[in-house]
């Protein structure tokens, strides 16, 4: 995948204001960059930064932007495969509430990007850990987008997709976790699909996260991205 070097730049200059902490005490400022690719040569580039304001001792909100530039392969009516390529803008606002062994958060999108393309996103989950080693999870995830990014030979369709999850968090050291995943989503077309997933997070010193996900998704639609794909990103969380 090809980057303009104005967006690494920008990324670069973000990513070093994060590691200097050249930010006001009132404000918390967080920022990171995930790379996922795989099935049906699949690549995303994902920049992404934000400002969490701690609303208590146990709540906080969070104002955030995260870039999508993606491509993909797209097999066509006569069965030729098109490279295609888009660009995303996502505005997130997130509350999160954490007390003793529970956490949660619900987070609102807004996307907007190629062709016209526009979204809104709710997702929202919680997790309890129930000791030392183990902690578990669920939550759902709900979006309508309106798009012929994903269908170009099509008129623009309007679809809603919802998704439930559920999952553990395995405490395997200080700053290592295991965290393995199931979602089970249908769409407004009565597709189906399902995704097990499997994700690394090592925390060698705050703010540093790594995030390492292995994903098997599979659906039911005539035009598949079913497949297996990878991820990795770095996180800087204040």
């Amino acid at each position: 995948m090809k980057v303009s070097s104005s967006r690494l730049i920008f990324l670069a200059v973000v990513l070093g204001l994060l590691a200097t902490e050249v930010w006001p005490q009132a404000l918390f400022p967080q920022a990171g960059v995930e790379y996922y690719f795989g099935a049906n040569k699949f690549r995303s580039l994902k920049p992404w930064a934000g400002v969490r304001v701690s609303l208590s001792s146990w709540a906080s909100a969070l104002a955030k932007f995260t870039y999508h530039d993606l491509e993909f392969e797209y097999p066509d009516d006569a069965g030729n495969r098109i490279k295609r390529q888009a660009s995303l803008g996502q505005f997130i606002g997130a509350f999160y509430y954490a007390r003793e062994k529970l956490e949660s958060y619900a987070a609102f999108s807004y996307f907007r990007g190629t062709e016209g393309y526009t979204a809104y996103n709710l997702d929202a989950g919680a997790g309890y850990k129930l000791n030392s080693f183990l902690g578990v999870e669920a939550g759902i995830y709900l979006l309508d987008e309106a798009s012929v990014l994903w269908y170009p030979d099509e008129p623009e369709r309007r679809i809603q997709v919802g998704a439930i999850r559920g999952g553990l968090n395995l405490f395997l050291a200080k700053g290592l976790q295991l965290n393995p995943q199931v979602y089970l989503y249908r769409n407004s077309e009565d597709v189906t699909a399902t995704t097990l997933a499997v994700s690394l997070v090592f925390i060698p010193r705050e703010p540093f996260t790594f995030v390492f996900t292995f994903w098997d998704y599979r659906e039911s639609a005539a035009y598949r991205f079913s497949g297996k794909y990878f991820s990795v990103g770095l996180h800087l969380y204040y």
